[in-house]
């Protein structure tokens, strides 16, 4: 489907579905009762060696799919500008080169993220990991305050995403001595970030962890380099702090989602 189908379509559904979820619950619905996303599990990532799948077809659809770790699931994409612009009702302004679905959203601050994955917690029918008195002009979040054990979406910590990102590996790179344009879109190799997972994944079946566009974390820094960024510059270990209101051409979104589901 196109953007402008999204914009047509969408917003005449999305509007309805995210008022009727707009109140939070205790989460007990979990991962595998969101019938608009999928989840899978990687057998070197998940408590157990089984792997589930899970989606539905329909007009709300998301197209977003989930990794599971032994800790947490974890979008196996960066967000797609089809999905923050079905959640959110519009998308920042974008590089003109690098407009359509499975390109990832860029042009986000922190406050953005955070926004965006409150709206994923109450379109699935989870809690919501962030609470704040108001949000104002270019998205300023004012009071805010988070719980990193809430059954919610929220951006990683700095920790959780390096465990994600290097998935059982312990170098600098996760693709080893392997050629890094294989696994990342770094040092310019084209004039924009590119579609999400056109180079190979690492070990837990995430793609684009490291180049394409910049990862923020909830504490306010930049992980994984960009589509500008040197060699160096991608290292698992390396962090770019930014202030919450900073968005720029090379900074996207990653969403883990903390599920407890009683047995």
């Amino acid at each position: 489907m196109a953007l402008k189908w999204i914009f047509r379509i969408f917003f005449a559904f999305s509007a309805a579905l995210f008022f009727a979820c707009s109140s939070p619950t205790s989460g007990e619905t979990g991962v595998l009762e969101c019938p608009e996303c999928s989840v899978k599990g990687s057998s070197a990532a998940e408590k157990s060696s089984s792997s589930t799948e899970q989606s539905s077809s329909g007009a709300e659809n998301l197209t977003l799919t989930w990794i599971a770790t032994s800790a947490f699931s974890i979008s196996q994409t960066e967000i797609m500008q089809v999905d923050y612009a079905a959640l959110m009702g519009i998308l920042p302004l974008q590089m003109p080169q690098a407009i359509g679905d499975s390109f990832p959203v860029s042009n986000v601050s922190w406050y953005d993220a955070v926004l965006f994955a409150n709206a994923l917690s109450k379109y699935m029918g989870l809690d919501t990991a962030y609470s704040y008195t108001s949000v104002g002009a270019g998205n300023k979040i004012v009071g805010l305050k988070v719980d990193l054990n809430a059954n919610a979406v929220r951006l990683p910590t700095g920790e959780e995403w390096e465990f994600a990102a290097r998935a059982g590996t312990t170098g600098s790179y996760y693709w080893g001595t392997d050629k890094a344009s294989d696994y990342a879109q770094y040092n310019n190799l084209t004039d924009s970030y590119q579609e999400t997972a056109q180079k190979k994944p690492n070990a837990w079946d995430l793609y684009d962890v490291s180049g394409n566009v910049a990862e923020w974390t909830n504490d306010t820094t930049l992980r994984g380099g960009n589509w500008t960024s040197v060699a160096k510059e991608l290292a698992l270990d390396k962090s770019e702090k930014e202030l919450p209101d900073y968005a720029s051409t090379t900074t996207g979104i990653r969403v883990i989602l903390i599920s407890k589901n009683e047995p």
